[in-house]
């Protein structure tokens, strides 16, 4: 059986956002949304919405980009939130030495 692996970003309620990769990604979001449950009125502010997500069929290439994307700066993940391949493009020629 082939299962499929994902990215994912999420988003914290303070707009920061959190990078992972799984195969269960219904999963995942429970935890977060248990998680959530138990810290309600505490300083701590744990993702809360799902913003992106990829789908890879092997491990080795999700990772692979999960890696990158976690070295990404807020803008450029913004971007790829949003589809907007042309203005990451953009950025990665900024950073080309």
């Amino acid at each position: 059986m082939n299962t499929l692996v994902y990215i994912y970003i999420l988003q914290s309620v303070d707009g920061s956002y959190h990078t992972g990769c799984c195969d269960e990604l219904a999963i995942v979001l429970a935890k977060y949304d248990k998680y959530h449950q138990l810290l309600v009125g505490t300083e701590i502010k744990p993702p809360v919405k799902l913003v992106h997500q990829q789908k890879f069929k092997t491990e080795q290439e999700a990772r692979l980009i999960e890696n990158e994307i976690r070295r990404w700066t807020k803008k450029q993940k913004q971007f790829l939130i949003n589809n907007d391949w042309p203005e990451i493009s953009k950025l990665a020629k900024k950073f080309i030495y």
